[in-house]
């Protein structure tokens, strides 16, 4: 299996792309993460100050505080930093492609 090949469709590898496409992504991401984050957060902050004052009688809470809570839940429910990115990610991986390798095997059978 080809390094980056999704669904039958090959995509260039990073070192492939051209200074453009890169400074668009590397833009892109810099402008849309903390985007998210910040939205994220303040859905958060404002589900928490709609419902947990009325139901449990707990104080209203500000931004940077949400985005504590957003930041605690993913560490607790996620298992840390790590997202798609971590180990089982990579684990993953490789068990897809093990299977990939196999299934000639199977089919010549």
């Amino acid at each position: 299996m080809m390094h980056g090949d999704f669904g039958g469709r090959r995509h260039k590898p990073w070192a492939e792309w051209n200074a453009g496409a890169k400074a668009l992504v590397v833009g892109g991401a810099i402008v849309l993460i903390p985007g998210m984050f910040a939205l994220v957060s303040a859905v958060t902050m404002w589900l928490w100050n709609w419902l947990m004052p009325t139901i449990f009688r707990l104080p209203q809470i500000g931004f940077w505080q949400a985005a504590g809570i957003v930041i605690l839940s993913h560490i607790l429910f996620k298992g840390g930093f790590g997202g798609r990115f971590g180990r089982s990610h990579w684990r993953r991986a490789r068990i897809r492609e093990h299977m990939r390798e196999r299934e000639p095997e199977e089919k010549a059978e």
